[in-house]
């Protein structure tokens, strides 16, 4: 039963728990409208009758879903909700941006409590740990594709909509960029937002200045064998262990890299130059 107040409807923060639903889908369609409006200039801030009930005053950490699910095994916002509160183990504030896109938060002393120190770095790495297991997890009770992306702690009120915006083009750089991965961090891509930035057709010039047989890319072990040597710092011992071959074998394939297109990336100037040409090539292919 709703109770009179006198304060004005722009600032009423209460929501009863029957009004959830329907609060949290006004939520999502005030957000989804923020972040695709293509005239604003500055984010806004939440508006005062959705910052109390979701506590969105409080520092979290904000997570992005998009799944890819054929209709018969699609994903509903109730079984994900209840599935998230599991593995969360508190009340989690799910708001729904699409069929299948959700942004949702969770305290950041529950996501970061294994964090070995109280730096940033340490925070990212317990943050990586936390979504490899939110991924399994999820993939594993719905059939289908999911990506996920997710924030340092913030403070929602002020920065739901420009932390959601890096979030979305997060997923959109790592799907683009990285077609076998499905976690995509924004510390993670910043080559990949400079790249996806630059005009095509300084992208293709480039690549006609410096890639000489770009073809090569196509070769799937060819990108395999780059994409973990530059993973891993270009260091030949893990990349072979992490590719299950000999030694040999790597050194093999990397000679082989270097007669086809002239630059040997076990040298620096030579392995920047590669990791550049072969994210601009990935771009410039799509279009």
């Amino acid at each position: 039963m709703r109770t009179n107040t006198a304060l004005p409807d722009e600032v009423q923060p209460v929501v009863y728990e029957n009004d959830r639903e329907q609060y949290l889908t006004e939520l999502g369609l005030w957000l989804k409208e923020q972040i695709e409006e293509p005239t604003k200039q500055e984010f806004e801030a939440v508006p005062d009758r959705f910052v109390v009930p979701a506590g969105l005053n409080a520092e979290k950490i904000l997570f992005l879903l998009q799944g890819d699910t054929p209709d018969a095994h699609r994903l509903r916002s109730k079984e994900l909700n209840k599935l998230l509160e599991s593995y969360f183990g508190e009340e989690i504030v799910l708001i729904p941006l699409g069929e299948q896109e959700w942004i949702f938060m969770g305290d950041k002393e529950i996501v970061t409590e294994e964090a070995e120190e109280d730096t940033t770095e340490a925070k990212k790495d317990s943050l990586n740990a936390f979504c490899l297991g939110l991924h399994e997890l999820v993939a594993s009770e719905w059939a289908g594709v999911f990506h996920l992306s997710a924030s340092l702690p913030c403070i929602p009120a002020q920065q739901l909509v420009s932390v959601t915006t890096l979030l979305r083009e997060s997923v959109h750089l790592g799907r683009a960029f990285h077609v076998t991965q499905h976690i995509h961090l924004p510390w993670d891509l910043h080559l990949e937002r400079l790249v996806a930035s630059i005009p095509d057709d300084q992208r293709i010039r480039f690549i006609k200045e410096t890639g000489k047989d770009t073809v090569i890319f196509n070769d799937s072990e060819t990108l395999a064998t780059l994409e973990t040597f530059f993973s891993l710092d270009c260091n030949v011992s893990e990349t072979a262990k992490r590719l299950f071959i000999h030694r040999n074998t790597l050194v093999y394939r990397l000679d082989k890299i270097k007669q086809e297109i002239g630059y040997d990336v076990r040298h620096f100037e030579s392995a920047v130059l590669v990791q550049f040409l072969l994210l601009m090539y990935k771009v410039t292919k799509k279009h």
